[in-house]
């Protein structure tokens, strides 16, 4: 996909692996991280699908006992191999999920032509940025999904952090959480030092003076 930094993208000169490093977190409860190993997948579904069932206590349905662990499984089994941070967003106690997930790698030679489209976004840990809205068609529904990615580019790197396409409920429910949770994250390359992105000059519209810091609103 346009804009992610996997694992079959060239790492620059002197990068090992986990020596460079990126950090964040939600203040907000619901925010499952999906580990990118796990020695047992099935004994992880049952640990997590027991934590759901004692959180949402008495607001937890029987009907749900196969289809929490379904989902949860389906986040293990679609976790990007390039992310280096995947989450699954629980909002309410019922089984409803958003995903999202943050790559980095080496900036490409060639950005990806679709940044011209977006807008400047502005964090204190990761810089300024690159923010564009992604719609999708959901052939099976027939509804317009839709996510947004945030590109943080520096001289050397790129820091993808993407939402992915959802109903347009459930994004209108989540982007305010999405956004502060791109507000924590922090890139630091292997001494330790903070990685911050520029927009750059090949960016125009990006490089406009207002900031786009506000949720998206979708009617």
């Amino acid at each position: 996909m346009a804009g992610v930094i996997d694992d079959t993208d060239r790492m620059p000169e002197g990068w090992a692996d986990g020596s460079w490093r990126i950090t964040g977190h939600s203040e907000v409860p619901g925010w499952l991280i999906i580990p990118g190993q796990v020695d047992d997948p099935d004994e992880w579904v049952v640990g997590r699908t027991d934590e759901i069932r004692d959180a949402w206590a008495e607001e937890w349905n029987e009907q749900w006992r196969e289809v929490v662990p379904a989902l949860l499984r389906a986040g293990l089994d679609a976790r990007p191999d390039g992310a280096a941070l995947a989450f699954q967003i629980w909002p309410v106690p019922a089984p409803l999920l958003a995903q999202v997930s943050v790559f980095f790698g080496e900036r490409p030679g060639d950005l990806p032509a679709e940044l011209a489209d977006g807008d400047r976004y502005v964090t204190d840990g990761l810089g300024d940025g690159v923010a564009l809205v992604r719609t999708l068609e959901d052939a099976v529904s027939g509804s317009t999904l839709v996510g947004l990615d945030l590109t943080f580019i520096s001289d050397r790197t790129m820091v993808v952090v993407r939402f992915e396409p959802t109903v347009v409920e459930l994004f209108g429910m989540l982007v305010g959480q999405f956004h502060a949770f791109v507000h924590t994250l922090e890139f630091l390359d292997p001494e330790g030092r903070p990685v911050r992105g520029i927009v750059p000059d090949e960016l125009p519209t990006a490089q406009a003076d207002d900031d786009w810091t506000e949720s998206v609103i979708v009617s």
